[in-house]
């Protein structure tokens, strides 16, 4: 018995454990956030109704573009011969013609980059949120690129990492400059 069928029995536990690991790597994000840039504690309330707002949206456009992925198949594949038609092969394997959501998970990702890149968080936090970010990038490409079709379950754990990593993140801004948090190191 392989490892998702042992987790579709056991959906219960499964979705609260994905869950759970998205709402703590969203805690860590916003923990990070909040070290690096502490003004945003003053507004707090404004900061993470915003970041809310956005991590929603990213989160149903990547559950949405996760559940119904865009294929490429190597007979769309093309040298281009102009740079105009280089650019248009590089935003459709890239996936970015897709509308406002794409527009805005792009610049939710670049955004979480670099909050990644100059946030304050510990090595092993950082790593930690890394190698879940590669994991999900890799399958992103499996399913962009072959022939998987992810399942209802893979689709709900994926739904709930995403909205775990936006409760984490927007319950840990939301906190006043006065309401300190226990360190994680």
């Amino acid at each position: 018995m392989d490892i998702l069928a042992i987790a579709e029995e056991n959906f219960l536990i499964s979705y609260g454990v994905v869950f759970l690991i998205g709402i703590l790597q969203g805690t860590i994000l916003g923990r990070g956030i909040r070290k690096r840039f502490p003004r945003l504690k003053i507004h707090a309330r404004i900061t993470s109704i915003v970041l809310l707002l956005l991590f929603s949206i990213n989160a149903i456009s990547n559950v949405i573009k996760f559940a119904i992925p865009e294929k490429i198949t190597v007979s769309e594949i093309v040298v281009p011969a102009t740079p105009e038609e280089g650019v248009a092969f590089l935003i459709n394997v890239l996936g970015l013609n897709a509308g406002f959501g794409t527009i805005v998970a792009l610049f939710v990702s670049v955004t979480l980059v670099l909050f990644f890149k100059f946030a304050e968080i510990p090595n092993v936090a950082r790593y930690f949120m890394f190698g879940l970010s590669v994991i999900v990038l890799l399958v992103a490409i499996l399913s962009r690129f072959t022939e998987y079709v992810p399942s209802f379950f893979q689709v709900m754990m994926y739904a709930f990492y995403q909205f775990g990593i936006t409760g984490g993140i927007f319950f840990v801004t939301r906190r006043r400059e006065h309401e300190e948090l226990p360190e994680f190191r």
